[in-house]
């Protein structure tokens, strides 16, 4: 059956409607793609019993690689004498670490959750440098028992002093004390002059708890976990999900001077309110530093194929007051406070002198470094990062990095220590690195990535299909157009035009006018 101009124009109108609707529903449906997937998220994210992500967020998924690395000190004697101390690392010594949320109960009305945090270690040999490796460390259960001498009245302390001396020399306890790798980390070592020294003291002053269990190691105890945590759901805006509400039933720390310091903002680090930008700066709470911290954009990656964007440690967040003001209520010690890259902990350490810099003085003053000798920091070896999932928040892949270090000075009335000179003495160094593995992966990528990358491609096609159509349309509807125009032009001319003559009958018709005439 032949296609008359009149069907082809009611398919030229319907043609054109359909390109137009499939053009406006991809446009639309484009636009509130996003806000459609952030409801998504923020439904499937909300942490509430028998959901899947609650349960992942109560137990890790991300396998977590634990690594410490000791500082052997080479000249224990010579820095009893006054110099220097020379220092080499020594390690890793790495763990598993394993990461779940004990949770032990809701608040309905807050819309949080109040939960243990659990973790466990477990050695791996294989990767490890030798426990039983001997070397020397700062004796920080003797500097621990100094400070607490050091705050007696003078009578008490004169009195005092001369005890703790021949004790020190009975249990054969020096400034620098000999021990295993093993002992030095996790296991401990009991300190037999604590007890000794409690029972002597006793008669002078109240002795507060110098060791639980009169047992020492850098490590010990730090294996059940960083605390009682209680954070937001999300249940109530998908912006508070995760974020630290209370830490140990505190919503602030009582370890800085102002309010501002004492705040704890952010998350755990484990987890990030979605989405993320590259304009956010993010805060993670970090009980080792009895601070939050803010990690800002540094660039874009790609974690086992997914892409993702890298927060990291700004320069300035350990910078001295003079050129971070905001870091003034975290200056305890005026011998510290104009010094770049370290954080007098001794605040939230019961007094003792423990600072918190990067590894190897990383980003660190120069005053810092110059008096120790041994060390190479690095940016790419000693930086912190956390490479984010933009849609989800989640966490893809991290290298949390810090050292621990003892703040080491002279105190006069001690032979031990009368000659030692000013220093920040590095005991160890830690990271906790993690990343998806290919199975995490695949799985975000199937419920994740996959659905949103079909839905943005049909949703894409229907609006070139749309313009297709459309353009089509208007093409055909031009042809369809010019041909009835040329189809009119024709009609008329056939009506005007002259009908052409034989000559003979031109001949004819001219002599008939001269006859007449």
């Amino acid at each position: 059956m032949a296609i008359t101009v009149n069907k082809a124009k009611i398919g030229v109108i319907i043609l054109g409607f359909l390109g137009f609707l499939l053009l406006v529903i991809g446009i639309v449906a484009l636009s509130i793609l996003p806000t459609i997937f952030r409801s998504k998220v923020q439904e499937n994210l909300v942490l509430e019993e028998g959901k899947e992500a609650y349960e992942k967020w109560k137990k890790t998924p991300i396998p977590v690689t634990f690594k410490v690395f000791i500082f052997n000190v080479t000249n224990p004697k010579e820095v009893m004498d006054g110099q220097m101390p020379n220092v080499e690392e020594v390690g890793p010594y790495t763990f598993k670490q394993y990461r779940s949320k004990n949770v032990l109960s809701f608040n309905k009305e807050d819309k949080t959750v109040i939960y243990d945090d659990i973790k466990r270690y477990e050695f791996v040999p294989e990767k490890s440098a030798d426990m039983s490796n001997k070397m020397y460390s700062l004796n920080l259960p003797l500097q621990g028992i100094l400070m607490f001498v050091k705050k007696l009245p003078d009578l008490s302390r004169s009195l005092l002093v001369p005890m703790l001396e021949g004790i020190l020399k009975s249990y054969n306890e020096s400034l620098f004390s000999y021990r295993t790798a093993r002992e030095l980390l996790f296991d401990g070592y009991k300190v037999n002059l604590i007890q000794d020294l409690i029972d002597l003291a006793g008669a002078f002053v109240t002795v507060p708890e110098i060791l639980p269990n009169n047992t020492f190691g850098f490590l010990y105890g730090v294996k059940f976990g960083d605390g009682m945590f209680e954070v937001f759901t999300g249940e109530d805006g998908i912006e508070k999900y995760s974020q630290i509400a209370k830490w140990n039933n505190m919503s602030r720390i009582p370890f800085w001077n102002n309010q501002y310091c004492n705040m704890m903002n952010g998350t755990d680090g484990s987890q990030f309110p979605p989405p993320v930008s590259k304009r956010d700066i993010l805060y993670v709470y970090t009980p080792e530093l009895c601070r939050s911290v803010s990690l800002e954009f540094l660039t874009d990656v790609r974690v086992q194929g997914i892409p993702a964007l890298r927060f990291v440690t700004p320069d300035r967040l350990f910078a001295s007051p003079t050129v971070n003001p905001d870091n003034m209520c975290y200056c305890t010690d005026k011998k510290f406070c104009d010094l770049s890259g370290i954080l007098d902990v001794s605040p939230c350490r019961k007094g003792m002198k423990l600072a918190v810099t990067g590894p190897h003085f990383f980003l660190a003053h120069e005053f810092i470094k110059e008096r120790v000798t041994g060390l190479t920091p690095s940016r790419e070896l000693h930086e912190t990062y956390v490479d984010i999932e933009p849609n989800t928040g989640l966490v893809l892949r991290a290298s949390r990095k810090l050292q621990m270090n003892f703040i080491l000075d002279k105190f006069d009335e001690m032979e031990e220590t009368k000659n030692v000179k000013l220093t920040v003495i590095p005991l160890i160094w830690v990271t906790e690195e993690a990343e998806i593995t290919d199975e995490v992966a695949t799985l975000f990528t199937a419920k994740v990535r996959t659905p949103i990358t079909i839905a943005k491609s049909v949703l894409t096609a229907c609006i070139v299909l749309g313009i297709l159509w459309i353009v089509i349309a208007g093409f055909v509807t031009v042809y369809i157009l010019v041909k009835e125009q040329k189809a009119a032009k024709a009609v008329i001319k056939s009506k005007y035009k002259a009908v052409p003559q034989k000559p003979e009958d031109i001949i004819k018709s001219e002599k008939g006018l001269s006859v007449n005439a």
